[in-house]
């Protein structure tokens, strides 16, 4: 019924979408959104006993409340274990993707939702009824860093299926979405026209999308007409994916253009800013324990007590700095999310977190896997680790429409790794020669 009343909300038209604006997150999503805005900038918040205080409330009620977790840290000897300290923490195992995956039936809550994953590995999880207005609070956050507030306009480039739709409003964040997989070419004036209409100052969305629309645009684009889109601009915010060098330098010497990044994932464990464009990530603390283990960045979600993640292996390596409290400072990711991109039978580039992670696949419910090779245009064959064996199932699962490629179903056995043992979510010739996972 949610997802029916959002679909209809975002068929809004302007005009009366846009009269909505003005009504504060507070009522749209609960006092919860006040209460995380007024945590963030409560500077004298002892983040150390903080993250002490919530990781003890959650461990306590994981392993009294939930069967799994129950059995877990009984075996682990840590069924009696008091969190009164960082170090205690530690005590606790870690636990995964693949390990909740089969546990799914141990959990339930006011919000299913499923992600493909960083390396395209799927995964389906529950969230409370207020995760989204401590997610909005926190980004809100990171926004107003560039002067951002709710009312102000901003164009969205993600994945977002429009169908025959070029631009669409989206009254709930006062966006116009971009349609990106046509051309830019077909719908050029229309964007002129949208920019010199209204007062947009936001381009917010994955790095690589922003960048092959900016790019393309930018060729076909008057002097007068590129002023106009430039005119109101003032940052790009960056999310979902790790912004490659050549993206953000594109951005600031082409365009003029200020940016933000962060990291975060749907499972809503660990959200960090990089305010300094340094490739350092700051985490809050607010918003859920940050760890590194091994390199591996591990998080604890200490509000989502409907499927609590507790020291939850992210599968990103990243490298951290500390506080003299003992807390992660800053983070730089080494490995993880990147800007992998196909090419469609028009030779445009779809960037693959608008194509995987964007849409909403019915496979996420029941591949393992999902990993993507191309070796010409529009031809593209989807590897998928899977215990169906239903191909007609799998195919149907995928959310593929008004995207201009042929593709192939290969099921396989495991993943199709690097020789580091990197499980990739765009594979080369080169990794599917090594391997030869595939079913008959």
């Amino acid at each position: 019924m949610k997802s029916f009343v959002k679909r209809i909300v975002e068929m809004v038209p302007y005009s009366i979408g846009s009269k909505l604006v003005n009504t504060p997150y507070s009522l749209r999503l609960g006092s919860d959104y006040n209460f995380f805005k007024k945590l963030i900038f409560t500077n004298d918040i002892d983040g150390r006993q903080y993250v002490i205080e919530h990781f003890s409330k959650i461990f306590e009620y994981a392993k009294n409340s939930i069967p799994f977790y129950n059995r877990l840290y009984e075996e682990a000897g840590v069924l009696d274990l008091k969190i009164n300290s960082l170090s205690d923490i530690e005590k606790v195992p870690i636990i995964d993707k693949d390990t909740l995956r089969n546990h799914l039936h141990d959990f339930d809550g006011a919000l299913k939702l499923n992600t493909g994953g960083s390396s395209g590995s799927p995964f389906t999880f529950y969230v409370d009824k207020n995760a989204f207005a401590r997610e909005w609070a926190h980004m809100h956050y990171i926004w107003s860093l560039k002067d951002y507030k709710y009312t102000d306009l901003k164009v969205t480039l993600r994945g977002k299926d429009l169908g025959d739709k070029n631009i669409v409003y989206n009254p709930v964040h006062n966006e116009f979405i971009i349609n990106t997989y046509k051309n830019v070419s077909d719908f050029k004036n229309e964007i002129v026209s949208l920019f010199n209409k209204r007062t947009i100052k936001y381009i917010h969305g994955y790095p690589s999308a922003i960048y092959n629309f900016l790019n393309e645009l930018d060729p076909i684009l008057s002097k007068e007409e590129k002023k106009i889109i430039r005119s109101n601009l003032k940052s790009c915010f960056l999310g979902s994916e790790y912004p490659m060098p050549h993206i953000t330098k594109y951005l600031s010497t082409i365009w003029n253009l200020d940016y933000i990044s962060w990291y975060g994932h749907s499972e809503m464990c660990i959200l960090a800013y990089d305010q300094n464009k340094t490739n350092e990530y700051q985490p809050f603390h607010t918003y859920g324990y940050t760890e590194v283990v091994d390199s591996k960045l591990i998080g604890t979600s200490f509000h989502n007590y409907d499927m609590p993640l507790i020291r939850y292996d992210t599968g990103d390596i990243v490298e951290p700095t500390y506080q003299e409290n003992g807390l992660i400072k800053h983070f730089k990711i080494s490995q993880g999310r990147n800007g992998d991109y196909i090419i469609d039978k028009n030779h445009k580039q779809i960037p693959l977190t608008a194509l995987i992670f964007g849409r909403h696949h019915e496979v996420f419910n029941f591949v393992q896997f999902i990993q993507i090779s191309q070796d010409s245009p529009g031809v593209v064959t989807f590897y998928i680790t899977t215990k169906e064996t239903d191909v007609e199932k799998i195919k149907n699962g995928l959310n593929l429409k008004n995207v201009d490629i042929d593709f192939k179903i290969c099921r396989i056995n495991i993943p199709i790794k690097t020789k580091a043992g990197k499980t990739l979510l765009k594979i080369k010739s080169k990794e599917l020669n090594e391997t030869n996972h595939t079913r008959p």
